[in-house]
């Protein structure tokens, strides 16, 4: 069912990638925890008002509410993104597209465990990736701003992005499994991610745009709701039962179709 061995390739083979976008989220968080000040977020607010921006970097004057409205906004969705999107490719379409896929089913390894264990490497990642970036940030925290961050809400705010990549990377691992090509794979994969990434940064230009909030997995993940405590449990088990469904349906497609072997 889990192929170690394949695991550890895995790991290896992807590593530099896990890195670089790991160090991305925590270069970003570090320098939040750096600049922040009230006068920084005062300065801001008076520079934005009446630009798009303004909707998008103002807070509610604390640390976190900061981070809810910057790098929760943007960076955290992004970057993950690009990885979850690379990543999942990586995993299965890529593979079959190059024809490296037949080299790895002449071992006595199966579709089925191949796949489980490439899931499994996908969301592991995906959970030391937000675990390295929690304890970054509150470290960078503790350096810069004494006492200025909510641990709770930092750690939950993490939870609900994790859950959100979780959903999302499971879109691409889908995909990945569906398609035998990665033009294929990356088109449906990485199109709807970065479709409801557009779509969410519109809806924040323009509050006229609201109605767009049911075509976009953005509207699950609302750090503002987190910040406030205002209920977001029923979000995270949406995100969370749609990144299980995926997954096991990628699995058991590539499990039993035809492959260009």
């Amino acid at each position: 069912m889990f192929s170690i061995t394949y695991f550890n390739y895995l790991v290896k083979s992807n590593f530099k990638f896990l890195v670089a976008f790991t160090l991305i989220l925590c270069a970003f968080l570090t320098v939040i925890c750096n600049v922040f000040t009230p006068e920084t977020i005062s300065g801001i607010s008076n520079t934005t008002q009446g630009t798009i921006a303004s909707n998008i970097l103002t807070g509610n004057g604390t640390l976190v509410g900061f981070m809810s409205n910057s790098f929760y906004a943007l960076m955290a969705i992004v970057f993950p993104m690009v990885y979850s999107i690379l990543v999942a490719n990586r995993m299965i379409a890529q593979k079959v597209d190059t024809g490296s896929m037949a080299s790895f089913l002449s071992t006595p390894m199966s579709r089925y465990k191949l796949a489980i264990t490439s899931a499994a490497y996908l969301i592991l990642s995906l959970v030391v990736m937000w675990a390295v970036a929690s304890i970054v940030g509150i470290v960078a925290a503790n350096t810069f701003q004494p006492d200025a961050l909510d641990i709770d809400t930092f750690l939950m705010l993490n939870l609900g992005v994790f859950l959100y990549h979780f959903a999302i990377s499971s879109i691409s691992f889908c995909a990945s499994c569906i398609f035998n090509t990665s033009k294929n794979s990356l088109i449906i994969g990485g199109g709807l991610p970065l479709m409801f990434f557009v779509i969410s940064l519109l809806m924040k230009i323009d509050d006229s745009l609201e109605f767009l909030e049911y075509f976009t997995l953005n509207t699950l993940f609302d750090p503002a709701n987190i910040v406030n405590n205002s209920g977001y449990s029923q979000e995270f088990m949406i995100m969370a039962l749609m990144g299980i469904i995926l997954y096991i349906i990628g699995i058991l497609v590539f499990q039993r179709k035809d492959l260009p072997l």
